[in-house]
């Protein structure tokens, strides 16, 4: 196998063997996409919540965006609207899954105040339609807190680097101390605890590239 890049952008050989055994890996949208519709189709008569985790910057919302515009237009929900899981990864995700998944599973619609990163505040109400499909997607979503609710998981990997690069992109460069300080590591404690990437039913490359071979954090 291939040298790759982990996490913390160390060289190392990749481990495939380290991931779930049901995980799939895909390299493109239009791959990824039949895969998620197969599922769907097989679950033509159940709920069905696709959740979507990675590292900040890794490709996960602009997979989750493109995804949920490729299935019809399905509701599109983001953790980071919830709260301020960085300092604290426990961040009410018990409040989160009753107020707002549980109501989806049971065809409810529900409201919700929007989480405002660097105000610290709740901001705008927004709603959550009642759907049978829906997209969640953010860091932690494939918490183990989290994993029933999932039909679908999809863990979206990218080299720290490049992460940074991305989010400082998005961001600007006053919040790269932010990342490097804060968040990412705020990610890292997650990802060691929780390895999300061992719990998908598929791995996507959010780099961007052709070839895809899985390199698990460690």
């Amino acid at each position: 196998m291939s040298a790759g890049k982990d996490w913390r952008g160390c060289s190392l050989a990749h481990r495939v063997t380290d991931m779930s055994m049901n995980a799939q890996t895909y390299s493109s949208f239009e791959m990824i996409l039949n895969a998620v519709r197969r599922e769907i189709s097989v679950n033509a008569n159940s709920p069905i919540l696709i959740g979507i985790d990675g590292g900040g910057g890794s490709g996960k919302s602009t997979l989750a965006k493109n995804l949920a515009v490729a299935l019809g237009g399905v509701p599109l929900i983001h953790l980071d609207d919830f709260a301020d899981w960085s300092n604290d990864s426990n961040w009410q995700l018990s409040t989160f899954s009753e107020r707002a998944l549980k109501p989806l599973l049971v065809g409810i619609t529900s409201k919700h105040q929007r989480y405002d990163w660097l105000t610290d505040t709740l901001g705008e109400w927004f709603e959550i339609p009642s759907t049978r499909i829906a997209i969640v997607e953010g860091v932690t979503t494939l918490r183990a807190d989290l994993l029933e609710y999932w039909k679908i998981s999809i863990w979206v990997d990218c080299t720290r680097e490049l992460r940074l690069e991305r989010a400082v992109a998005r961001d600007g460069e006053a919040m790269r101390a932010k990342w490097i300080e804060e968040w990412m590591p705020g990610e890292d404690q997650y990802f060691g605890r929780e390895k999300p990437w061992e719990s998908a039913s598929f791995l996507f490359d959010g780099s961007g590239g052709e070839s895809y071979d899985f390199t698990p954090p460690e």
